[in-house]
């Protein structure tokens, strides 16, 4: 029987690996000097002479740092940076001056200083080019794009000229090389390039590696100043990256990284600064993973340490740990104290204009007065909005679009469902309809998470209807079961257009047609900004023209003074609102020629769009796809209910609201596995009424037909890691589902469309191409093996050895069972032992196999450190820096002419964390050429797997029938003599694709 891999990570074995969106390249890991010290060194008056006053403040820094006085620490620095500003060490003390302010004081005066310093052309270069970085870092936390752009421009230059001048110094060298790879990948995020600003900071954590190992050579300890320096900007390229990663759907690693991290704060390896600040770090990643409740802790309990430590209210740190709190308990649904919270929060920030403008967050503020039973002032905030942004933007402009999208939620709050259905319509026009729309919309931070709140709502609504037995239109019917598609293709979509990357390389053509889309849709979010400029500055000029100030100024002129300046002041507004219409005009047609751009590509690579804009057909163009004696059934749990749709040609979609929710599922499918999978139990009896619980809850009352022979089932959650050929359709132990009707498994119900646009092309000659009991034992010296691209200091770090991964040599036997089941030369056609590597796999032929196997140990994101994509764990080579792992950054450069492709692997169907329909791993070998894929959800035994899988693909018949046949032998003694009755033995091999072929 297959073995569970094994895992094994030491967390403290030396400095943490990867991982950073806050900033700060000051903290230091570990106590400057002794508290009494430090505490007589800040009474000391600082004396007059300047050199003097100099050495003591910083030594004054050192002291204020190491006894956690932040505000202190940030008065010394601000006066530090002025007073040594033209001294050699000005760069390094400007630096730590800017992003102390920033992070711990008021990041509205670290904007105002950064400015300042970066345009005194008296200071050294490298000085300017530091403050000058800080300044843009600080303008792409804001929302103006124009001053972004400029002062990039210039920061650009003044790093170039800086680079020059510090050639000969590594450590200034390193300290602007990070420093511009940290805000390079804050312009990335701006654009919506997420992929470019992961890979922007793990450069940055290369870089700020190296320069810890330089500075710690020679036994260096932790509390030397040079060390200190280092590791911060390796702290804080770390924490950038965790934000970058959740934006990326990259949570898991980002958690992954914070624990880490956390575990160095508690074994006192780093400072209650940087603990604080992993404390928030983590719960935004758990945030995105939907673990509110311990994201609510950890975000509290960095606000303590940062109120603790002097933090400003106004300051960065604070900010990102209270908007946590409130992501969290709005996760949580405990929107009385979120309000209170949020409204404290506000009110708590000084005169501060970056720091409001950053947590004054209209969505946010709407959302929670509806929520609170507030819901005229919610929809007077959102009408005003909505108002001017129709009339800023027009109606089918994303800002509007996401306007109405805020304000059907507070409709449906308010209970005017037909109001809200009207709102509804542009979101989904925006979101369901329109490809690329969900990146347009660009949903990560506050608009996706309120956006996802507004999808969850109506979702919600329309399952409180259906359990009351309320009459639904046919329209709200169909608009849910896309809403619900598209939540379960958004859990792997942001990993798949991630994994593109080595396929767009080796695809010129397609990489030159996105890179003319990423271009369009830059210039579009250009002119867009213009314009917001634009429209920013006629509500000043009207506010100037129509103030006392100006009627009094008016008055006191001549008469002809006062027409002429009335009619200046005219032209001036006339000529702005000229230019405002032509940028409108302008940034209209960037949107149409975007669009246009998005057609072009979809024409000439449809699989491509297909991967990273799948489709999200109504269910009527649905019914078109299915054949007669197929139905699709789409299971979507959310919070206090679970939807399901029925779709079957020739009949009206049905829908059906079971009150088990989301947990409830979790709980039952986590015990009906249990009970199921006798790898990891005792026997014991079947849960009869567990699994007749899943069909009478949630497709009995849809009525299913009898004339459905063929079952497509798009789950999500819990449910999709449950094998429904066990489902019972009665409270009978023989009324198995597989009885009655083939079982096949789709990521998404959009997925069908995919699979069936493209005509099959012709079956391919040979039979088979098989990998397996891979040779895990690393034949590199130390017996280590790389874990991904970074994968030696994996080893170093964790502690984790490939080597010791179990072998598999049942997997051998399987492959070969099949080989002479189809007719194939095992010697020629497997990959087995040591030869079943990645770079083998890369090579080989597949075009020409209609069965393509991988029959070794599946790795979901998470499993290993670093592995944040779905991989098949394959034979390392004697070369340690290549990773031995076929990810699905290689699935999808793959060419396949398969009708199946069999994952014989443990956890290969059991579904993703976050609760998604089902790995991407899938998706990925449909893209690669697969028509089906035939995975486990359990570790499977090796007898009956291989005479499962030998008589399915030996069946004259359609895969999923063949399926069903096989497992309907098992279960009657035809095939095992009675021994392989058990589910464990048949219902733990899943069909995913078109059942069809």
């Amino acid at each position: 029987m297959r073995k569970r891999l094994w895992l094994a990570a030491v967390l403290l074995a030396a400095t943490p690996v990867q991982a950073q969106v806050d900033d700060d390249a000051a903290d230091a890991p570990a106590a400057l000097m002794p508290a009494a010290e430090a505490q007589a060194l800040l009474a000391q008056p600082l004396p007059v002479d300047p050199a003097a006053r100099l050495a003591l403040l910083q030594q004054q820094v050192r002291a204020a740092q190491s006894l956690e006085q932040r505000g202190r620490w940030v008065e010394l620095l601000a006066e530090l940076a002025q007073a040594g500003r033209t001294q050699p060490g000005a760069e390094g003390w400007v630096r730590q001056y800017l992003g102390a302010e920033f992070v711990w004081g008021s990041s509205g005066k670290a904007l105002a200083a950064a400015d300042a310093f970066a345009s005194d052309s008296a200071l050294p270069l490298p000085t300017r080019a530091a403050a000058a970085l800080r300044q843009v870092y600080a303008l792409a936390q804001g929302r103006d794009r124009g001053p972004l752009e400029r002062m990039w421009t210039r920061a650009q230059g003044l790093v170039q000229q800086a680079l020059a001048q510090v050639a000969a110094d590594p450590v200034a060298t390193w300290r602007l090389q990070i420093d511009r790879l940290q805000v390079r990948s804050e312009i990335d995020r701006w654009d919506g390039r997420q992929a470019e600003a992961v890979a922007a900071l793990r450069e940055a954590v290369r870089l700020s590696q190296k320069w810890l190992e330089s500075a710690r050579a020679g036994g260096k300890p932790l509390k030397d100043p040079a060390v200190q320096e280092a590791y911060g900007w390796y702290d804080g390229s770390q924490g950038m990256l965790t934000y970058a990663l959740v934006r990326q759907g990259r949570a898991p690693e980002a958690v992954q990284i914070g624990r880490t991290n956390l575990a160095l704060w508690r074994a006192g390896q780093i400072t209650d600064a940087l603990g604080a600040r992993w404390h928030y770090r983590l719960a935004q990643a758990q945030v995105a993973s939907r673990q509110y409740a311990t994201a609510l802790e950890n975000a509290q309990r960095a606000d303590d340490m940062l109120q603790r430590a002097g933090a400003s209210p106004a300051s960065h740190a604070r900010w990102l740990a209270r908007q946590e709190q409130v992501r969290s308990l709005i996760g949580l649904r405990r929107w009385a104290e979120a309000d209170a919270f949020y409204a404290e929060f506000l009110g708590s920030l000084p005169a501060d204009s970056l720091a409001r403008e950053r947590a004054s967050d209209w969505r946010l503020r709407a959302l929670l007065a509806a929520k609170s039973g507030r819901v005229d002032e919610a929809l007077e905030i959102v009408e005003r909005l909505h108002r001017s942004r129709v009339r800023l933007y027009g109606d089918a402009h994303p800002q509007t679009q996401e306007a109405a999208g805020v304000r059907a939620l507070v409709r449906l709050l308010k209970g005017d469902m037909a109001g809200a259905w009207s709102d509804y319509q542009p979101l989904f026009v925006a979101l369901l309809d329109t490809p690329g729309g969900w990146l347009d919309l660009d949903m990560a931070g506050a608009r996706g998470f309120v956006l996802g709140l507004a999808f969850d709502e109506y979702l919600r609504e329309i399952a409180t209807r259906a359990r009351r037995g309320d009459r639904l239109e046919p329209a709200w019917i169909d608009r849910g079961l896309q809403v619900a598609d598209r939540l379960q293709t958004g859990s792997t979509h942001r990993a798949l257009v991630d994994a593109s990357a080595r396929l767009l390389a080796a695809t010129p053509a397609l990489r030159a047609l996105l890179d003319e889309e990423q271009a369009l849709r830059t210039a579009a979010a250009t002119r867009t900004s213009a314009l917001n400029a634009s429209l920013g500055d006629e509500d000043r000029l009207r506010r100037r023209n129509n103030s006392e100030e100006t009627k009094a100024e008016l008055k006191a002129l001549a008469d002809a003074q006062r027409k002429q300046r009335q009619k200046d002041m005219a032209d001036e507004l006339a000529a702005l609102r000229e230019q405002i219409r032509q940028q409108r005009e302008a940034a209209q047609s960037a949107r149409e020629a975007l669009n246009a751009q998005r057609e072009r590509i979809a024409k000439a690579y449809p699989a491509y769009a297909d991967l990273v804009t799948p489709p999200l057909p109504a269910p009527t163009a649905l019914q078109k796809l299915l054949a007669p004696g197929e139905a699709l059934l789409v299971v979507h749990p959310i919070e206090g209910a679970t939807l399901a749709w029925w779709v079957a040609p020739g009949v009206p979609t049905r829908l059906t609201a079971s009150a088990v929710d989301a947990s409830g599922w979790a709980e039952r499918v986590t015990q009906l596995r249990s009970a199921l999978d006798l790898g990891t139990a005792r026997p014991t009896a079947l849960p009869i009424a567990g699994l007749h619980e899943v069909w009478r809850e949630l497709v009995a009352p849809l009525q299913p037909g009898g004339e459905v022979t063929s079952l497509l089932v798009a789950a999500d959650g819990a449910l999709a890691a449950l094998p429904f050929a066990a489902v019972l359709t009665a409270p009978d132990p023989a009324a198995f589902v597989a009885r009655r009707m083939a079982v096949t498994q789709l990521p998404s119900a959009g997925a069908l469309a995919a699979l069936r646009r493209v005509t099959a092309p012709p079956v391919a000659a040979k039979a088979l191409f098989g990998v397996g009991d891979p040779q895990f034992k690393s034949t590199a010296p130390g017996g280590r093996a790389a874990l991904g691209a970074a994968a030696t200091k994996y080893d170093a770090a964790w502690g984790f050895s490939y080597g010791d991964i179990p072998p598999l040599p049942e997997t051998r036997i399987e492959l070969q069972a099949l080989a002479k089941a189809l007719g194939a030369n095992a010697q020629a056609d497997l990959l087995l032992g040591a030869a079943a590597t990645r770079e083998a796999v890369l090579a080989a032929p597949l075009a020409d196999r209609r069965v393509v196997a991988f029959a070794t140990h599946g790795l979901m994101p998470g499993e290993l450190p670093g592995v944040s994509k779905p991989a098949l764990a394959l034979a390392p080579t004697g070369d340690a820096s290549a990773s031995p792992l076929l990810e699905l950054d290689d699935v999808l450069t793959l060419r396949l002419n398969a009708q199946t492709v069999l994952l014989s692997a443990c956890n290969t169907a059991a579904g993703e964390q976050g609760g998604a329909a089902m790995s991407g791993l899938v998706r990925g070998f449909f893209f690669a050429g697969g028509r089906s894929v035939l995975a486990t959800h359990w570790a499977v035994e090796t007898a009956s797997a291989a005479a499962l899988t030998a008589a399915t693909f030996s069946a004259p018949a359609p895969r999923a029938e063949a399926l069903r046949l096989a497992q309907v032998r098992m279960i009657e003694g035809q095939l095992g003599g009675g021994r392989w009755s058990h589910p464990f033995y048949w219902a733990g091999f899943a069909l995913f694709g078109d059942p069809s072929r």
